[in-house]
């Protein structure tokens, strides 16, 4: 697995770790070629199946996961762990189990989820402020 990591502020966590990715997609069998990218971003998770093509000539995914305030990592991970990775699998296996003529098979493919209170500007917002009162 090829992983990348952006510089993050302190007090800033990422919400994936490296080898609870690695570990999931052991398990399951899956061996394509993995890039881990965790991000300092916007978003929670996502992640993309690119078919072969001219240049690249085997399957691929592209996983990206952002980050949290470190108090709000254990359930941002929590969430990761037991809901989004299990989803990502049950995905990826089921593009991997299609004929490679398969149209879906031959086209790019994405994943992606969202974690509550994980808001469009990366910050992480607490359930108990009033939005009404943000605006």
């Amino acid at each position: 697995m090829i992983i990348e990591k952006d510089k993050i502020p302190k007090g800033t966590s990422f919400i994936l770790r490296s080898s609870a990715l690695l570990e999931a997609l052991t398990t399951a069998g899956i061996s394509v070629e993995t890039s881990l990218q965790h991000l300092n971003s916007k978003i929670f998770f996502d992640a993309f199946f690119w078919p072969p093509r001219p240049n690249v000539q085997h399957d691929r995914f592209c996983v990206r996961a952002g980050s949290v305030p470190a108090s709000q990592a254990r359930p941002a991970r929590e969430f990761m762990e037991s809901i989004v990775l299990p989803e990502f699998i049950q995905w990826a296996q089921g593009i991997l189990a299609l004929p490679q003529d398969s149209p879906v098979r031959r086209s790019e493919q994405v994943f992606a989820r969202e974690f509550i209170g994980h808001t469009p500007n990366n910050s992480y917002m607490d359930s108990s402020v009033n939005q009404d009162s943000l605006v």
